[in-house]
């Protein structure tokens, strides 16, 4: 039996509902992962002895995938909204981290390093984030 079909017999309603749910579950499934690398960073192993983080990837990809699917179905669209100030607060977070990696580092090297790393997201930002005029 064809997907077609089965979209034919359930209704608008419930298909809008399993979005919405299966929006709801990607929220938690990031959180999950989210936490389970926190999880893994704090003690190595506690999460990938037991659940491998790659499995966690595959349930999100697959929820992203349906979700996709269904809004195209349902012929939901998504409005566009400015990253710019999110971009920001993960260039400075990188920054951060990526400082904090290199802190056993000669100092010179590290601020070599550093501003080479802030060229490369200044580029990106400016090719991919910024509109075209």
């Amino acid at each position: 039996m064809s997907l077609g079909l089965t979209f034919n017999k359930i209704s608008w309603n419930k298909l809008l509902i399993a979005y919405k749910l299966l929006n709801d579950a990607l929220f938690i499934l990031v959180i999950f992962f989210v936490l389970a690398m926190l999880a893994e960073g704090l003690l190595p192993g506690i999460v990938s002895s037991h659940l491998g983080l790659y499995k966690i990837m595959v349930v999100i990809l697959v929820d992203i995938t349906v979700i996709n699917y269904f809004s195209a179905k349902l012929r939901i669209g998504t409005t566009k909204f400015s990253l710019k100030k999110t971009a920001f607060m993960l260039l400075l977070v990188l920054t951060a981290l990526l400082f904090n990696s290199l802190l056993k580092a000669d100092l010179v090297l590290n601020l070599f390093i550093l501003f080479f790393a802030g060229l490369i997201f200044y580029f990106l930002y400016k090719t991919i984030l910024l509109e075209k005029n």
